[in-house]
């Protein structure tokens, strides 16, 4: 969820909201101590109306690290797009001790098995639309900011480098396949 805080802002519409400009200049340059764990970069280029910035919680290094993650299909990665928690789960539980109880979160792709959070079960493994809708979006974003410079390996294991944009397809596409049918005239869904 935090890929999902990005965005690109234009230099020309910066240069038309001098207040702004300058409180983020401001802030870029006194608050380092606030602003050295986030993105926030100056595209290559000149003064030009077309060079952007990118306001982003991870940096670059972070933002790949995570997708190694995201992208892996033995962790959030399905044939139908992500999951809403990691597979990883599914053998291992997380669970939370206190006040004498154990809390647990199961890895469940289907219906809830408990009545917690009132039996909703989107947070517990299943492919979220919603969520996956919002990544489409932010990788697009990110690949506006990086462009072709930035390949990421999708899905992890397989060699295959694809650009923000080619990995925001690919989830796409996975996200389709649930209506699309199959060789045998169904579909997954």
């Amino acid at each position: 969820i935090p890929l999902f805080a990005c965005e690109i802002l234009e230099v020309g519409v910066m240069r038309k909201l001098p207040g702004f400009s300058k409180r983020t200049e401001w802030y870029l340059e006194h608050r380092q101590d606030l602003t050295e764990h986030i993105a926030c970069l100056r595209s290559p280029g000149g003064s030009s109306d077309h060079e952007h910035r990118l306001l982003a919680l991870p940096s670059r290094e972070r933002l790949v690290r995570v997708l190694r993650y995201l992208l892996d299909e033995n962790e959030f990665l399905s044939p139908y797009g992500l999951r809403s928690l990691s597979r990883f789960h599914r053998d291992r539980p997380y669970e939370f001790h206190a006040n004498g109880q154990t809390f647990r979160v199961d890895y469940t792709p289907g219906e809830s098995t408990t009545g917690l959070f009132g039996g909703n079960s989107n947070w517990r493994g299943p492919i979220w639309f919603p969520l996956n809708y919002l990544l489409v979006e932010a990788l697009e974003r990110y690949h506006h900011f990086y462009g072709d410079s930035l390949k990421v390996e999708c899905p992890v294991g397989s060699g295959k480098m694809l650009t923000l944009a080619e990995v925001a397809q690919e989830i796409a596409r996975r996200l389709a396949s649930i209506f699309t049918l199959n060789e045998k005239g169904g579909r997954p869904c």
